[in-house]
């Protein structure tokens, strides 16, 4: 595979990213509360973390991410109504993965989803396409929270 200028946008876009959405939930008053929201929404409440406004925060973040994904995407395949399920699904495989509360451990589920892939399209081409489902329904049959994340048991 040859790497040309798209590739390197991709990837430097992407680690742009990826350290930006690190930082900001790490270190940020919104960000953590854009965490604790998450968490619970009604403590955060009870904290005084306005919910709302870190719902509506929150769907601007991943609309602006997502729209970024989407002009890469669809620069390089044709547009239909469904282009983005393939790496919707790949996407979400490698968040089950990692941990759906670990930024580095979906980063290392996404590196490790595609080592699986492509050895599973190396031996066995037909079956390619569906690993990622594969990898969901183990993942989650083993460790419903991922590999990286820590798994939270509510106490009542």
């Amino acid at each position: 595979m040859i790497i040309n200028d798209w590739a390197i946008a991709v990837f430097l876009t992407a680690a742009c990213l990826m350290v930006f959405l690190y930082v900001f939930f790490k270190y940020t008053k919104l960000g953590v509360a854009m965490r604790a929201t998450q968490q619970n929404q009604h403590a955060a409440k009870i904290m005084g973390i306005r919910v709302e406004r870190v719902f509506t925060i929150a769907w601007g973040f991943s609309s602006f991410i997502g729209a970024i994904a989407a002009m890469f995407f669809a620069a390089r395949s044709t547009l239909d109504p469904a282009f983005m399920m393939e790496p919707f699904l790949r996407a979400f495989a490698a968040a089950v993965l990692g941990g759906l509360m670990s930024i580095p451990g979906v980063v290392i589920g996404g590196e490790l989803l595609g080592l699986i892939e492509n050895l599973f399209g190396y031996f066995w081409p037909e079956w390619k396409p569906i690993v990622a489902f594969l990898v969901i329904i183990a993942v989650l049959c083993i460790r419903p929270s991922g590999l990286f994340a820590k798994h939270y048991v509510k106490k009542v």
